[in-house]
C-alpha cells in the first residue's frame, strides 16, 4: 500500500514497465472518482534512481544534450509577439498571473502560431485540451503528438520559493511524465525520443527523454545545453524593450527546434512502422511512400531552419530571412 502521493505516483510507473493497460483510460477512471495523475507530488530523491541518476549529488550528474535554435519567418514572429502582447494586456506578465488558467492561455501566446506550421500533424493529444491540461496542483500540461506518437511534453510549474529542491522536484515531474508518455509509445510499437519543455515562470529549460525499455536498459534524461554553455532561457520582463524581445525570440526558436525534432522523429517512427507492417503483410503499404516523402521533409525543414539561425547569428540577414522562409515551405510541402 503506498504511503504517500509520491509513492502513489511512483507505483503507477512501476506497474507501467510490469503490465500492459491503457494509461489514458486509467487517468479517466481515476477523474471520475476526483482522483488525478499528474505526477505533481513526484519527488527528485524518489525517481532519479530510475533513470540512473544520483540525487545525492542533485542534479549534477544529469548528462547534457546539444541544444539549438530554429529561425521562424519574421512574418510568424510578429504574430507570437502580437499574441503575447494581447495575452499580457488582458492577464498582466506571468510572475503576476493568479491561475492557472491566465498562465495556460499566456504560455499558448509562444508556440500556437508554431504548432501551426506543422499543418495539423503535430497536435494536442485528445485528453487535453487546447490551451492545456489545467489540474488543481497549480500545474499545466501540454502533449503533442504526431502519428508516431507522444513526441513533446511541455510542463508549467509556478515555483514557491525556487529553491534547488524544488526546482528539482520540477525536473522530476518531466521525468515522471516522458516515463509514463514513452510507455505509451512502447506499447504502440514505436521508440521515440521525447522532447520536454519545463517553464517555471521564471526560466524555459530542456529535456530529452530516451525510452531504453526494448533493450532491456533504463531509460535516460539528458538536460539541453546551448552552445554558449546555458542550459536554460530566463525571461526577465523588467528590462528593457528590446532585450526582453530578444529573450522571446530566443524563446519560441528553442521551442521551434524542439517541435521540429520531434515533429523528424514521430514521422521517422511512423515510418517504419508503416515498412514494417507492410513486410508483415507480404506487400507495400500505399502510404509508406507518402510517409517517407513526409520524413525527408521535415529532415529538410529542420536543417534548413537551424542554417536560418546560424546565419542570422552571423549577421547575414537577407540570406536567413530566405532560409526561414524555405523551412516553413518545406514543413508545407509534406
Amino acid at each position: 500500500m503506498a504511503e504517500n502521493e509520491n509513492q502513489a505516483e511512483l507505483m503507477i510507473l512501476e506497474l507501467m514497465r510490469e503490465y500492459s493497460f491503457s494509461f489514458p483510460r486509467l487517468k479517466e477512471l481515476l477523474r471520475q472518482n476526483n482522483l488525478n495523475v499528474s505526477f505533481s507530488k513526484v519527488q527528485y530523491v524518489d525517481i532519479a534512481p530510475m533513470v540512473g541518476l544520483n540525487p545525492a549529488v542533485k542534479g549534477d550528474d544529469i548528462p547534457v544534450f546539444n541544444m539549438f535554435r530554429a529561425r521562424l519567418p519574421n512574418a510568424i514572429f510578429r504574430k507570437i509577439v502580437e499574441d503575447l502582447q494581447a495575452f499580457s494586456a488582458q492577464y498582466g506578465p506571468m510572475d503576476k498571473h493568479e491561475n492557472e488558467e491566465a498562465r495556460a492561455r499566456y504560455l499558448s501566446g509562444y508556440f500556437n502560431k508554431i504548432v501551426a506550421l506543422f499543418s495539423g500533424l503535430l497536435f494536442n493529444i485528445p485528453e487535453t485540451i487546447l490551451e492545456g491540461k489545467l489540474t488543481t496542483k497549480g500545474r499545466i500540461e501540454y502533449q503533442f503528438t504526431t502519428y508516431g506518437g507522444v513526441t513533446v511534453v511541455f510542463i508549467e510549474v509556478k515555483l514557491d520559493i525556487g529553491s534547488l529542491t524544488e526546482r528539482l522536484n520540477c525536473f522530476a515531474q518531466v521525468i515522471a511524465e516522458c516515463d509514463a508518455c514513452a510507455w505509451v509509445n512502447d506499447q504502440n510499437g514505436y521508440q521515440i525520443p521525447i522532447m520536454a519543455v519545463l517553464c517555471d515562470g521564471k526560466s524555459f529549460y530542456f529535456f530529452q527523454f530516451l525510452n531504453q525499455r526494448r533493450a532491456n536498459g533504463s531509460p535516460q534524461v539528458f538536460l539541453g545545453e546551448f552552445a554558449d554553455g546555458h542550459m536554460d532561457i530566463e525571461l526577465t520582463p523588467g528590462t528593457d524593450p528590446q532585450t526582453f524581445y530578444r529573450q522571446i525570440r530566443n524563446t519560441c526558436e528553442s521551442l521551434y527546434y524542439v517541435f521540429l525534432s520531434g515533429y523528424q522523429s514521430g514521422l521517422e517512427a511512423y515510418w517504419n512502422f508503416s515498412v514494417e507492417r507492410g513486410k508483415a503483410e507480404g506487400k507495400g503499404r500505399d502510404s509508406t511512400p507518402g510517409w517517407h516523402k513526409a520524413k525527408v521533409q521535415a529532415k529538410k525543414a529542420l536543417k534548413e531552419a537551424m542554417s536560418a539561425w546560424d546565419l542570422c547569428h552571423e549577421g547575414k540577414l537577407t540570406e536567413s530571412k530566405e532560409s526561414a522562409e524555405r523551412a516553413a515551405q518545406f514543413l508545407a510541402e509534406r
